[in-house]
């Protein structure tokens, strides 16, 4: 009987020291399963975002290198404006709202795209307006409304076929593109039916193409409409996209002066007479 408690006292210790081994490895596999390598990836990526932070530009790259003390507005001459049309949207209808410009005539609608200026919704092409006269500039300003097209070549596409247009009811018009101006930088960030600085910048890359292609003016936007971080001055318009009097009378004088660089058709027509004649240069 003594021996047979011993024997059972003796397996009773075995039991025992073996669950304390297992425990006390348990706890020590508990404690190295935790990944020594986790601190190292959180301070990895604290220092990436630290470096995509440093990175990131202060002010866009694509922002016109500006004078702003050098700016003054130039005067307006009505005689620059004579035998002129202005086709376009609502910006430039306020500049005939405004009486700012008398001498030319104004094809513009508040809500014109580019593609509605040779066939409108409502029956009445604004082309129209042109048949039965002619004239010696036309003036396109149009981007505003198509900056939500998903396919901003198509914006290009509508435009060549309204100028090709023109050149036939004008021949011998001299082309003028405005380019599409900046918005706020509110406006910009609510980003509402595409109107964003991004999107001014990609159409704007392109309609400057396409002047360079059909040998058109392209009428880059001064530097009054702009402020240091590349944007339209918040006082310009109200609602960040349709300007006021005061910026509207400078885009006057803008346009201006852009026009009175114009050669005139007659001077054009000349210089082809005297080269089918073969006297080039004389």
């Amino acid at each position: 009987m003594n021996k047979a408690k011993l024997l059972h006292a003796a397996q009773i210790a075995v039991l025992v020291l073996l669950t304390a081994g297992i425990s006390a490895a348990a706890v020590h596999f508990g404690r190295t399963s935790v990944p020594v390598s986790a601190p190292e990836s959180t301070t990895q990526t604290t220092a990436a975002q630290q470096d995509v932070t440093e990175t990131q530009p202060t002010e866009p790259d694509w922002l016109p290198e500006i004078e702003y003390d050098a700016y003054t507005p130039s005067e307006i001459v009505r005689e620059n404006f004579r035998s002129t049309v202005v086709l376009g949207n609502s910006q430039a209808q306020a500049l005939a709202n405004f009486g700012l410009i008398r001498d030319a005539d104004f094809v513009t609608r508040i809500g014109l795209s580019i593609h509605h200026v040779l066939s409108s919704p409502d029956g009445v092409a604004p082309i129209a307006d042109l048949y039965g006269k002619h004239y010696d500039k036309a003036v396109f300003i149009f981007g505003e409304n198509e900056l939500g097209w998903p396919y901003p070549q198509n914006f290009i596409t509508h435009y060549k076929k309204v100028i090709a247009k023109v050149r036939e009811l004008n021949p011998g018009v001299e082309v003028y593109c405005q380019e599409i101006f900046p918005v706020s930088a509110a406006c910009s960030a609510t980003a509402k039916n595409g109107v964003t600085n991004e999107n001014v910048r990609i159409f704007n890359e392109l309609l400057k193409k396409m002047c360079d292609e059909i040998d058109a003016h392209y009428m880059p936007v001064s530097q009054a409409f702009f402020d240091r971080d590349g944007v339209l001055p918040a006082d310009a318009a109200t609602d960040g996209v349709h300007f006021g009097y005061d910026y509207c009378k400078i885009w006057a004088g803008d346009l201006s002066a852009y026009l009175q660089q114009a050669p005139k058709p007659a001077d054009v027509q000349q210089v082809t007479e005297i080269t089918e004649e073969g006297v080039t240069g004389q």
